[in-house]
């Protein structure tokens, strides 16, 4: 089943083209409606003494509304004249309720879109929560990564496979891209064992993909959970590929969802788009 309501979520405006870019490749192909999204904060004078000047505070403010509008700009520039139908939504709301904002607009669509989180930008622990879309909206998120361009995806398919609930839901959410794709190699890794066949793949994935018209090419790892993030970033780079199909393994802490090791090291280190489900 093709995506056909694709939301993506656009944070800054130096990356918007970026992330557009491949939204609307998928839009494009899927004959899908496209909702592009910013949410933003507003600042109200705070409620306590806060070391910032007026001049400083209002400076922020407007650094935050020329992004919104610059965004804004570049969506309906990229998508005019488009073969798919898109349309642009803005909120402003209170800090604390923006992920969950763009998570009820997500939740009615086949498939979300949003940047990697910049450690680099001032205003990424505002705008920028990949991480709770993926854990939390219960739809696929395709991650793009801050750096580089991404025009055209899904030719050359890696599958982070691990045999666990957020890796099957990553593989059958991936389908639409999946069969599409030229090449499709799953990495399935398995824990150490005493047996001399620990190491023999689990075909099965393997068959029902095949099901779909599929052939993917199978490699079985044993490697330790400390280097599997690595040990992905290094085969993607082997491979050539252009996408990352995984699971989004999280946990709690101080009442909020957090990735677990893997899939934390790829969201920081993610060379190429990624596709989690959780």
């Amino acid at each position: 089943m093709p995506y056909k309501t694709i939301v993506v979520h656009v944070s800054d405006k130096r990356r918007a083209e970026s992330i557009l870019a491949p939204a609307m490749q998928l839009a494009a192909k899927n004959n899908a409606h496209l909702v592009g999204l910013h949410a933003y904060a507003s600042m109200p004078a705070p409620p306590i003494p806060v070391p910032f000047t007026s001049e400083v505070l209002s400076r922020i403010v407007a650094d935050v509304h020329q992004n919104a509008e610059s965004i804004a700009a570049t969506f309906y520039r990229l998508t005019s004249g488009q073969p798919f139908t898109s349309e642009w939504h803005l909120q402003q709301l209170p800090q604390t309720e923006l992920a969950s904002a763009v998570m009820r607009e997500g939740r009615a669509a086949d498939l979300i879109v949003a940047g990697q989180t910049d450690s680099d930008w001032d205003l990424s622990p505002m705008l920028d929560f990949p991480e709770r879309l993926a854990l939390e909206s219960g739809r696929p998120v395709l991650v793009i990564p801050y750096v580089g361009a991404y025009e055209n995806i899904g030719r050359n398919i890696v599958i982070a496979w691990k045999g666990s609930r957020e890796a099957a839901r990553a593989v059958f959410d991936a389908l639409p891209l999946l069969e599409a794709a030229e090449n499709v190699t799953i990495l399935e890794f398995k824990e150490r064992g005493n047996r001399s066949d620990s190491l023999a793949p689990d075909t099965s994935i393997a068959a029902a993909l095949a099901r779909h018209g599929i052939k993917p090419v199978i490699y079985s790892s044993a490697a330790p959970d400390i280097d599997i993030g690595d040990e992905i970033l290094s085969r993607l780079v082997d491979l050539g590929a252009d996408l990352l199909v995984m699971g989004a393994y999280g946990h709690s802490r101080m009442r909020e969802l957090v990735f677990g090791g893997v899939t934390r090291h790829i969201a920081r280190h993610m060379t190429v788009p990624t596709l989690f489900s959780h």
